[in-house]
This record gives C-alpha cells, structure tokens and sequence, in this order.
C-alpha cells in the first residue's frame, strides 16, 4: 500500500516511492534525501497541517505537511527504523 508519507506517525518507517511535486521542489526533496527506495523515519508530527520531522540518510529534516503530502511512500514492518549510524545487508 502506497501512502503519502504526511499520513505515516511517528516511530513508523517508511520505503519512498515516488515524489510528485513540481520539478524544482522534486529536486529539493531528493537532495535533502527523499528520493527513490530511501528508508524515512516519521519522529515528529506537530498538528492536522503542521510541520512533520523525518530521520533520512542519518539526519533529521523539517517538512512543510503540505510537501510531505507529495512525498508517496510504503510503510514499512515497524522492526525496520532509520537510526543513524545503521545498515541493512
């Protein structure tokens, strides 16, 4: 089941699918670590339309609800976390 990732709660992991915001913003949020097959960690969430706070590549960003809501990902077995510092084999 594909989700957008505004819809994940914290403590919850996530694989990114696909991103469907306009070419620049696309291309922000792959920089920043959202891109295909990338493992995202939800360890905020302030609010129905709020800021959100994911744990990506090791490092912890602040999204806009409105550009998480563009970010399409499929939730992951809850023994699966992106923490800092660990790999999958």
């Amino acid at each position: 089941m594909v989700i957008p990732l505004s819809n994940i709660e914290p403590g919850t992991s996530a694989e990114v699918v696909w991103i469907a915001s306009e070419p620049p913003m696309a291309a922000r949020l792959d920089d920043l670590g959202f891109s295909p097959h990338e493992t995202v960690s939800c360890v905020l969430k302030k609010g129905r339309r709020g800021m959100r706070a994911y744990l990506v590549r090791g490092a912890v960003i602040a999204l806009r609800c409105d550009n998480a809501r563009e970010i399409f990902v499929r939730p992951l077995p809850e023994e699966t976390p992106a923490r800092p510092g660990s790999f999958h084999s």
